[in-house]
């Protein structure tokens, strides 16, 4: 997979759910299905959270021999953020501004360090899409599972979610196909 491939992808996904997100009133993005349930606007700025949190990892993945980094508490941050609180045209515009920094940054990561196989990885512990401990994986898989967790949380806003540049996404797949 290339480095243009993952961040086309990510922009295509932006391209899609951005006039989707711009539609929502703000009492649409604030909305709760039930008090321990995340709003949009929650679930947008989980999504955020995890743009930050991947953009770090990405860039430090170039400078170490494993795949191993530091979780965070989701819950927590996107409590600490207040994005319930926020207005929700600001949280759009950051969830969109974020992935846009994100889409640059894949853009110019080296393919030989996005391909490159380790077994030094705890993709068994913080994937969406698991990998067995040992066995060989890669950034480019790790940034797959990011892709793979934004449509996995898109959906939640949007069940119908689709985007045509995607194929093959199926919600609990192991593998999808970037296209």
């Amino acid at each position: 997979m290339t480095p243009t491939l993952l961040s086309d992808n990510l922009r295509g996904i932006l391209r899609t759910v951005a006039p989707l997100l711009r539609q929502l009133t703000e009492a649409e993005l604030s909305r709760k299905a039930s008090p321990e349930k995340w709003s949009a606007k929650e679930v947008l700025g989980h999504l955020i959270d995890s743009a930050y949190n991947n953009h770090r990892r990405f860039l430090r993945a170039l400078d170490q021999e494993d795949l191993i980094f530091t979780g965070y508490d989701q819950k927590a941050w996107v409590m600490l953020n207040g994005y319930q609180e926020r207005e929700g045209s600001e949280v759009i515009d950051t969830f969109l501004l974020v992935q846009q920094h994100l889409a640059a940054l894949l853009s110019r990561l080296p393919a030989e360090r996005v391909n490159a196989l380790t077994t030094r990885h705890e993709f068994h512990r913080m994937a969406m899409r698991k990998v067995a401990k040992n066995t060989p994986s890669s950034l480019g898989f790790l940034i797959e599972d990011y892709l793979f967790h934004l449509v996995h949380h898109l959906r939640q806003i949007f069940p119908d979610f689709q985007s045509t540049w995607y194929a093959g996404y199926q919600e609990g797949a192991d593998k999808f196909r970037l296209s």
